[in-house]
């Protein structure tokens, strides 16, 4: 085998935690009780690009994944590479890849699950090829403010005081206080009494840092969907569609294709010209790569195109590019191997997908560790038409 015909086409990367890794310092977080699980198990997210991944592709993960994920992957038409990125294990992938490198990737496109800084050095030292963005560009299009500075319908005031909190709230009345850089309802605060806006306000006051956010009117929703896009190298769009998110309160638990009544008010109400003119609003900033755009309709009838922009890979663009249902559950883990337990009763039920035969996929492995797992998970096939109730087996295998 020559050089060339083993060198990857692809290499797959890239930390989840990106909204933290854009926060500038010296920016005052809204009050929020940190869940250092939460954030092992979002390092741990970097799995998903698996199915991402063509068979001449590498997968490089913060860990390495078990060998049972690697083979359902290949067993259900994903037989890429999945390689562990050497160097200390509580750094970011990106810091590890610039220090170490790792041999035989020189020449494959970089394909980052978001350019974060730090992202160009280790695509660099990799000997990657493709431009990517400038992160700073990257940084800017990520954080609400710019999205709020677009003035679109329903979005909300960018506040730099506890003065100009105070006189949102007192003129939207009940409302949604959001972080720059929230993601997945961490960072955002429902303002319904003069006693949390006091609570906010003491927060903000001690922590004598700038004060940067997004005040929005709290909508009572009635459908919450995402369109996914990709600004393209020359900064043309790319239209990947539309897909229905799935929420318990603000925190995600899913994607499944829109129906059919959502797509003809969107199509009624010009939705994809809005947000390809977002996208060509990133472009011109310098963004290049994935892009969804979180939206809502209301339940007196309103359309929000625009309540967040994500310009980044994520599980709802993941679900868009694979063409199927996908949900999050959130198990109590009691032992190691939960992945393992959980492939081998999902093939003994005749459940699990393979080549050629529909079923479930678990997205990641590393994400189902004690005492909680979030399980990503798949539906292939025919079976994204009834889409299986795994409770009595999740119960076994936890």
């Amino acid at each position: 085998m020559t050089a060339d015909a083993a060198r990857p086409a692809a290499v797959r990367f890239g930390s989840c935690d990106a909204e933290q890794r854009w926060r500038p310092p010296g920016l005052a977080r809204l009050p929020a009780l940190r869940d250092p699980h939460a954030e092992v198990l979002t390092r741990a997210m970097d799995e998903l690009q698996a199915v991402l991944c063509r068979p001449e592709d590498v997968l490089l993960t913060a860990r390495q994944p078990p060998a049972a994920f690697t083979e359902a992957m290949a067993a259900a038409g994903f037989p890429a590479r999945h390689l562990a990125v050497p160097g200390d294990p509580g750094l970011p992938v990106e810091a590890r890849l610039a220090e170490h490198g790792m041999p035989g990737l020189a020449g494959a496109a970089a394909r980052p699950y978001a350019v974060l800084p730090g992202t160009r050095e280790a695509a660099a030292r990799l000997g990657l090829a493709g431009e990517l963005p400038d992160p700073e560009a990257v940084r800017r299009v990520n954080s609400k403010v710019w999205s709020t500075a677009l003035g679109l319908p329903g979005s909300g005031r960018v506040v730099t005081s506890v003065d100009e909190l105070c006189e949102a709230v007192e003129e939207f009345g009940p409302c949604v206080v959001k972080d720059p850089y929230g993601v997945s309802g961490l960072g955002n605060i429902t303002v319904d009494s003069p006693a949390r806006l006091d609570m906010i306000g003491r927060h903000l006051g001690r922590a004598a840092e700038r004060i940067e956010l997004i005040v929005q009117p709290r909508y009572e929703r009635a459908a919450d969907f995402a369109a996914h896009l990709t600004v393209a190298p020359d900064g043309a769009t790319v239209w990947h569609g539309i897909r229905q998110i799935l929420n318990d309160g603000h925190s995600y638990r899913g994607s499944a294709p829109p129906g059919d009544a959502l797509v003809d008010r969107l199509e009624r109400d010009g939705y994809r010209d809005t947000v390809e003119a977002v996208a060509a609003a990133a472009a011109a900033e310098g963004y290049r790569g994935p892009m969804s755009v979180d939206s809502m309709t209301t339940a007196d009838g309103g359309l929000i195109p625009v309540l967040e922009v994500n310009a980044r890979l994520s599980p709802g663009m993941i679900a868009q590019l694979l063409g199927a249902p996908l949900r999050l559950r959130v198990l109590p883990v009691t032992r190691p191997g939960c992945y393992e337990r959980l492939v081998t009763a999902l093939d003994d039920a005749g459940l699990l997908a393979r080549a050629g035969r529909p079923g479930v996929l678990p997205l990641a492995a590393s994400t189902l560790v004690p005492p909680r797992g979030w399980l990503f998970y798949a539906v292939l096939g025919d079976a994204a038409a009834d889409v299986p109730d795994l409770d009595p087996l999740l119960a076994a295998v936890a």
